[in-house]
């Protein structure tokens, strides 16, 4: 507040009209700048030693000492005023940001619940895995274990070019032995037949 003001607001406050959002920078300028408090003293002396006292106000006599007196009660009235602005002003934006908080908590929450939804249902099969994936790494490794072993009978089994190869050998001295004992039934049904 500069002094122009402050003296524009020195009858308000004399007489009871000051604005309450101004009252606590008026009283703080009274009291830091000499000259304004020296006019301000002056014009209170004036008005209430020329008019009758107010039964409501206790006045001394001692008017600088009422001039103190009524500055103090209107500073501590302000301040009172706006600890109670602060203090409601601390406790709406308290309660705004639990509100955020826990807005914000449900719609994390919310939003996780959703992709672990979506993952579920496209992981198809491999949703189960948590609730029995014991039972499922087990019986895939006895699966796994049935595969390799009907994998190695087959592989036994399996006519390799070596085996092969062995029992052409075996046919071909078998063809050769068979071959002879064809020859020797001929002969002998020849031989009858001649005779």
């Amino acid at each position: 507040m500069n002094h122009l003001e402050a003296q524009s607001y020195i009858m308000p406050f004399i007489e009871g009209r000051l604005p309450d959002q101004k009252q606590l920078e008026f009283v703080m300028h009274m009291k830091t700048c000499k000259s304004c408090h020296e006019e301000l003293e002056i014009y209170f002396t004036l008005v209430n030693g020329m008019q009758e006292t107010n039964p409501t106000e206790e006045l001394t006599g001692n008017f600088p000492k009422d001039l103190e007196r009524k500055l103090n009660r209107i500073e501590h009235k302000a301040r009172g005023r706006r600890r109670v602005r602060f203090s409601t002003f601390s406790i709406a934006t308290i309660i705004i940001m639990l509100f955020m908080i826990l807005f914000y908590g449900q719609c994390l929450n919310r939003v996780y619940t959703y992709e672990q939804d979506t993952k579920a249902s496209m992981q198809g099969q491999y949703y189960f895995v948590r609730a029995i994936g014991d039972i499922l790494f087990i019986a895939e490794d006895r699966a796994r274990e049935v595969e390799e072993q009907e994998a190695d009978e087959e592989r036994k089994n399996e006519v390799t070019i070596y085996k092969k190869i062995d029992a052409y050998r075996i046919l071909e001295k078998d063809a050769g032995n068979l071959w002879k004992m064809g020859d020797a039934v001929y002969e002998k049904n020849h031989n009858r037949r001649e005779e």
